[in-house]
């Protein structure tokens, strides 16, 4: 089929144009807000909110929880790089990842190097970050985010981390096996076998965070 020189040059600009729209897509993928991820399954997204959740799977992977727009979304961060998220609750957080459906479920899946935090919120650890660098928090201070997983007299379990009432004599606050609550202690580490627990001084829950 014959075309004209003119007509040739515009399809051909068109088409350029159209080569050079899907390029900048996948290098700077467009901004979109949690409440609208439904809409853009299996497509490559940029979004942003506040980490609410921070676990690593059995095989390495980090499941974050990030919350804005009164939408909470999972965040699928595959191994490679992600063992070097610092992130603590209510941080904010800028991502590029891919939406797709789990389960009937929107998540985000995306690799370390694509989360770029934009200001930290708090000074809330989470159980994971803690168990996974002990050294860097023995003998301080901390207060840490986690879900009750057994609950004795005196004792108690967040997550994996044993956690133990300042004096022999006191209870541990009522509290339920699957409650999330935030422990304030003094964090206690022996290298030599390797155990870790936190004295307790303060249990609270945490507050429904917002995003501004």
């Amino acid at each position: 089929m014959y075309m004209e020189p003119g007509k040739l040059v515009i399809a051909i600009s068109l088409l350029g144009i159209g080569i050079l729209y899907g390029i900048s897509i996948m290098v700077n993928p467009p901004y979109v807000s949690l409440g609208s991820i439904a809409d853009h399954n299996n497509e490559l997204v940029k979004t942003k909110g506040l980490v609410t959740a921070l676990r690593r799977s059995s095989g390495g992977n980090t499941i974050l929880e990030i919350t804005a727009d009164g939408t909470e979304l999972p965040v699928f961060v595959h191994s490679t790089a992600a063992d070097n998220l610092d992130l603590r609750y209510g941080d904010e957080i800028e991502l590029e990842g891919r939406v797709q459906q789990y389960g009937g479920n929107y998540v985000i899946t995306t690799t370390g190097d694509s989360i770029r935090p934009i200001n930290s919120r708090s000074s809330i650890y989470f159980v994971t970050e803690v168990a996974e660098h002990p050294d860097a928090y023995k003998g301080r201070r901390i207060r840490v985010l986690g879900t009750v997983s057994r609950v004795y007299r005196n004792v108690f379990y967040l997550d994996q981390m044993r956690v133990v009432a300042a004096a022999e004599t006191e209870h541990i606050p009522r509290i339920e096996k699957g409650d999330r609550v935030i422990a304030d202690g003094v964090f206690v580490y022996n290298k030599g076998d390797l155990r870790y627990e936190l004295k307790l001084i303060a249990l609270s829950y945490p507050q429904t965070i917002q995003y501004s």
